[in-house]
């Protein structure tokens, strides 16, 4: 069973929406643009107990009641006809579906009723989108929902309330507990309650009622027991969760991460012991909240490798959450006119498996971003973020973003952002790489841009001296400048796609705007060399002595240069 597309009309703040799916979804998107919304839409049309109370004039978009809520859920069914899930389906929906079949519809539709001040839910099944037929029902109860368990979790999940239920649960079959612990347990509690009535304080508490009784009517034959009534049948209500300490002395669960942990263990359990009878949809919001990063990743191990969470939307916040997501859905919700989602099926490339966590965390980072700023490592997010200071220091908060890519190619990143409807810019170094045994070098910058908006590479540059690039660095330099200067096309065509490439490298870039400055650095570092080589020298530390001590008159002739372009691209789209 697969899980394709989920398609929301006319429902709170979406007129109307259309996402592709898979089997794990995450949902992104900034505050108040309808995450929970999206979750709502999935729980009013498989949940029964959500579905119940119907809809209200403020569940249809714009208050519009004139307009149907309408929404629909395909599965794809093609996979495997013997899948334990597709054998709930065809059972499920027995002569509404034929064997062979690849797909199937699940639909909401939902009219405001002006009297009954409500829009009642109405559920269609079938095979063809545009021949529905009603789902067979009793009442609120649809056929639909014998088979579909939906599980909520939010982040106001409590300890207790979950215990209470699952404890219930286990304690309600005459099976589960034996005879000889029934006896055992039946005599105990029959004493305690015994002992409890014959309390001191007890008795002094019927006297008084007794006495203050008869100040309202004089009854000689009126009496009072107060009686303790604790029994087999509601055991389960006094039972609490202990945790043993390292010295193996109880003591409660407290903290709000603690307890929070052990409720989605609860949860877990719960749900497990449903598998085979029912399809387990699980519907997480914010799990992070409350909970310390180790916490995080923990839970992020644990719901993408368990299996129980085959079938998930979550949201998140949280970049620690899906540190090790794979194989899942990306949604990212947004507003244009209207609030619309776009959606990608992302999977960790196999050459970064090793660097999953932090390909993963870089990723949900950027994710909320409108706009994202990829740049090749730290000494050009120090310089930048330096600049930007001064020329639109609040540029996150305006919506802009900017990722190191840090040793992983920017493709990976660049793929899934742009799919995801954000604005991407790249800044890169003119990269050469010398072809072994041959006097050629591959154009590794060029074509490193040109494979990011689907163009193709071009041929490598001839007639390189091996001895010259083996030991000058300044022919690499002077070879890199002719590449540049050869392609002014190619540039053009990749500026007007946002990607940036550099003359030559960040430092030399640098020292054609400000010589001078970087020199001066140098000399007053006691260093004999120049101003590109001493940056160079010790990238990081000597980045960041530059920008200490850069003045607003060197941050200015940046950012009005052409070889800073991608700055100036950042803060116009952000900040303006």
């Amino acid at each position: 069973m697969i899980l394709k597309q989920l398609t929301v009309e006319n429902f709170r703040n979406f007129e109307n929406v259309d996402i592709d799916l898979t089997n794990r979804n995450i949902v992104f998107g900034l505050n108040d643009i309808g995450k929970s919304n999206f979750l709502s839409a999935i729980r009013f049309l498989l949940d029964r107990n959500f579905r119940r109370n119907g809809f209200m004039d403020s569940d249809f978009y714009n208050k519009d009641t004139n307009r149907e809520i309408v929404i629909t859920l395909k599965i794809g069914i093609a996979d495997d006809e013997e899948n334990d899930d597709n054998k709930k389906i065809y059972t499920m929906m027995s002569g509404a579906i034929s064997s062979g079949a690849e797909e199937i519809y699940i639909q909401l539709k939902s009219l405001y009723d002006g009297e009954a001040l409500m829009g009642q839910p109405n559920l269609f099944w079938g095979v063809d989108l545009e021949n529905l037929e009603e789902i067979p029902s009793s009442q609120s109860f649809f056929e639909l929902d014998k088979y579909f368990n939906v599980v909520y979790i939010d982040s106001s999940i409590k300890l207790e309330d979950t215990f209470k239920r699952y404890s219930k649960e286990i304690l309600k079959g005459e099976s589960s507990i034996n005879e000889d612990e029934r006896k055992v347990l039946s005599t105990h509690i029959k004493n305690l309650n015994k002992s409890v009535g014959k309390l001191s304080t007890i008795k002094a508490f019927e006297k008084e009622l007794i006495d203050e009784y008869k100040k309202f009517k004089d009854d000689k034959n009126f009496n009072v027991s107060i009686r303790s009534e604790i029994e087999l049948s509601n055991i389960h209500s006094k039972l609490t969760p202990y945790i043993l300490d390292d010295k193996l002395e109880n003591y409660p669960t407290s903290g709000d991460g603690r307890k929070k942990i052990l409720a989605y263990t609860l949860l877990t359990l719960e749900n497990r012991r449903l598998e085979e009878r029912k399809i387990n949809i699980f519907l997480i919001e914010e799990l992070e909240n409350h909970l310390h990063r180790s916490m995080q990743i923990a839970l992020s191990y644990q719901i993408f490798s368990d299996d129980i969470f085959k079938y998930l939307f979550m949201t998140t916040h949280s970049s620690l959450i899906v540190s090790q997501m794979d194989d899942v859905n990306l949604i990212k919700l947004f507003r244009e006119n209207t609030v619309v989602g776009k959606s990608f099926i992302y999977r960790v490339p196999e050459n970064y498996k090793t660097l999953k966590q932090k390909l993963n965390q870089n990723l949900a980072e950027a994710i909320y971003a409108d706009v994202v700023l990829l740049v090749e490592g730290p000494s050009e997010k120090i310089l930048f973020e330096r600049i930007l200071k001064d020329k639109c220091e609040r540029y996150e908060s305006f919506g802009g973003y900017m990722l190191e890519v840090d040793g992983i190619n920017f493709k990976e990143y660049y793929e899934v952002l742009t799919a995801l409807g954000i604005k991407v810019l790249v800044k890169t170094d003119n990269d050469l790489k010398k072809v072994k045994g041959k006097t050629e070098c591959n154009l590794l910058g060029v074509n490193r841009c040109q494979r990011l908006i689907g163009r193709r590479e071009i041929i490598n540059l001839s007639d390189i001296d091996p001895i010259r690039y083996e030991k000058d660095s300044n022919y690499i330099v002077e070879r890199k400048k002719f590449v540049f200067s050869k392609l002014p096309t190619t540039i053009k065509r990749l500026k007007d796609n946002n990607i940036y490439l550099s003359r030559v490298d960040l430092e030399n870039d640098l020292y054609e705007v400000i010589p001078g400055i970087m020199d001066k650095l140098a000399r007053e570092k006691n260093s004999a060399k120049n101003g590109i080589d001493y940056l160079q020298s010790a990238k990081l530390i000597n980045m960041i002595e530059l920008c200490t001590s850069i003045s607003k008159h060197g941050i200015d002739k940046i950012y009005k240069h052409e070889r800073f372009e991608c700055l100036k691209e950042l803060v116009d789209l952000c900040c303006r």
